[in-house]
């Protein structure tokens, strides 16, 4: 079984081992007996049979890296496979993994070694309970990666509290940075399986929003420790209290940090119809603390908040809009290309978390002002020159934080449809004041670096009748049939217009846009339209593998200057027979 390889499953499907799961019954092992008596003990302590799995048996995953392609659905090694595990629900997704159970070790020794390389290589699990009929163990994660052993114990109950906080509070020092696949599966857990059970609050997005304001108290948190000259000290975001008292002591703390929060960030963080309080049930604040306090979440690693934006961002069920994570190995590069200093104003009308703002703010920093003493200059420039535009109120909102926790305290993270600039002033009107002006071009031309990956897609469009009301000449030239018609036209391209109109003259955009769009014959209009606004001035390749957990366009990262405002009815862009 050890160094097996195996392809990582579909979702809500079966992962099917290479051996057969059924076993002569004449020929059964002896922990086969015991499997079965402890799978008939769990079922009448309340576990459901949809919660067990046991035929085929749970691979392990062999290092960090085969979590990471599991988690991709990728082929993976692994170095063993479990007896039987339990879920936290009925999904059969590794994120629900709870327990994990062993039957073929002899005696308790090698129960534990066993359990202990298992847990070790699992990181959603909680506990790990080896018998062999007649002696039991179980064994609980300690948050620093130590254990806690009860000899003789009984079969687990499906409600029982498997969480076992440190014998001493968590300081910076001793936080880690989660890999990919432990935050990815920390945060899918708590969306698909501990807040989906509130009690409190029931609607789907309402979950979401409380459990972002927990995540917010965590990035605080993260922020306060990491800038504190003593990381000895208790982080904030913490389990509290003893063993009896510690589900309402902690929830009760984390309400009043959040409190504190909101009032201190109202303005620069939170929407209109936020409200100051939590309102998740104790026990659910509790585990959501429990899962995420061992880690390190705000960090230089802006990849992985960019990753806890897509998992919520799927999980709200927008991930068919086209947005796609943007990974570190692209932002950092594609920033440094720009070569963006504290001369620069900056946009990206598509932020998402803000990905790019962030690697820009980091840029600048570490070029121009890397010592704290010149910490001010660099909040100045982010204060008057970072701004970011998503209508996405969740990623408003985690760019926002993620942007005030880094010391730019920026209030410039505008929730709105970026695109439809005509309803800026009626239906956006913080946009409008920020960045537009009333009449046609309804745009004002002051920023000297676009920089975003839009949305796109084939079905991903905007009507004709939008493209006119807003007046956006590339949808007259994808027309290609005279000055007074419009086209419906990829989302990608409009951004590409509208990052035009954002550039002062000589400024530069950096755009990710699907390669078809400059290859294609069906865009053969482009050049032409491209023609006294936009000059290529260098472009990125991006590996197909990059964007591969969403979708599989082939993209590269364009940098195009601005030449000339072009020819804005769009008069030139009548296909002639010659062309």
């Amino acid at each position: 079984m050890y160094g097996r390889v195996f392809m990582a499953r579909p979702k809500k499907q079966i992962l099917v081992s290479t051996e057969s799961p059924h076993k002569q019954a004449s020929n059964l092992p002896p922990e086969e007996g015991v499997r079965q008596q402890v799978i008939n003990d769990l079922k009448r302590l309340g576990w459901s049979e949809g919660q067990l799995r046991w035929k085929p048996e749970w691979p392990i995953p062999d290092t960090p890296h085969d979590l990471t392609k599991r988690e991709r659905d990728q082929k993976y090694a692994t170095c063993g496979s479990a007896d039987l595990v339990a879920f936290a629900d009925e999904s059969g997704e590794w994120h629900a993994l709870q327990i994990i159970f062993e039957f073929k070790a002899p005696d308790i020794d090698k129960g534990k070694s066993q359990l202990i390389r298992y847990l070790s290589n699992e990181p959603m699990a909680k506990m790990g309970y080896w018998t062999n009929g007649s002696s039991s163990l179980a064994i609980y994660k300690r948050h620093q990666a130590d254990w806690v052993y009860v000899e003789g114990a009984p079969p687990p109950h499906p409600g029982d509290d498997l969480t076992q906080p440190p014998d001493t509070p968590p300081t910076w020092n001793t936080l880690r940075a989660p890999t990919e696949a432990e935050l990815a599966g920390a945060l899918r857990r708590l969306v698909a399986t501990t807040v989906i059970g509130d009690t409190n609050v029931n609607r789907r997005e309402d979950q979401l929003r409380e459990l972002i304001h927990v995540l917010l108290v965590k990035l605080e948190s993260d922020a306060v420790a990491s800038r504190s000259t003593n990381r000895e000290k208790p982080v904030n975001f913490r389990i509290y209290g003893d063993q009896l008292t510690k589900i309402s002591v902690t929830a009760k703390a984390i309400r009043e940090q959040f409190q504190e929060y909101f009032q201190k960030q109202r303005t620069r963080i939170f929407h209109p119809n936020d409200r100051e309080k939590i309102l998740l049930t104790d026990e659910t604040i509790f585990a959501v603390v429990a899962q995420l306090t061992p880690y390190r979440i705000l960090g230089d690693d802006v990849d992985l908040l960019a990753k806890a934006f897509q998992i919520f961002r799927t999980s709200a069920l927008k991930s068919g809009e086209g947005q796609y994570l943007t990974p570190l190995r692209v932002v950092r590069p594609a920033v440094m290309a720009l070569e963006i200093t504290s001369q620069d104003k900056v946009i990206d009308p598509a932020c998402g978390t803000g990905s790019f703002l962030v690697e820009a703010l980091r840029q600048v920093a570490k070029n121009e002002f890397p010592s704290e003493d010149e910490a001010w200059n660099l909040i100045k420039w982010a204060n008057d020159n970072l701004y970011g535009v998503d209508k996405d109120d969740i990623g408003v909102k985690l760019s926002r934080a993620i942007m005030v926790a880094m010391r730019d305290g920026s209030t410039h993270v505008l929730l709105g449809d970026a695109i439809r600039v005509n309803q800026w002033y009626k239906k956006f009107p913080k946009l409008g004041q920020e960045l537009g002006k009333p009449e046609a071009p309804y745009v004002h031309e002051q920023f000297t670096v676009v920089v975003t990956n839009p949305p796109f897609g084939a079905e991903l469009k905007v009507k004709a009748a939008d493209c006119k009301a807003a007046g956006y000449s590339i949808s007259v030239a994808a027309a290609m049939r005279g000055s007074e018609d419009y086209a419906d036209l990829e989302i990608g391209l409009v951004y590409l217009e509208l990052a035009h109109r954002l550039l002062r003259m000589g400024g530069r955009v950096g755009i990710i846009l699907p390669e078809t769009y400059f290859f294609s014959h069906s865009y053969r209009w482009l050049p032409k339209w491209l023609e006294g606004r936009l000059e290529l001035r260098g472009m990125l390749n991006i590996a197909m593998e990059a964007f591969e957990e969403f979708c599989r366009a082939k993209t590269n990262f364009y940098i195009f200057e601005k030449i000339g405002g072009g020819d804005l009815d769009g008069a030139n862009f009548v296909e002639t027979e010659n062309e």
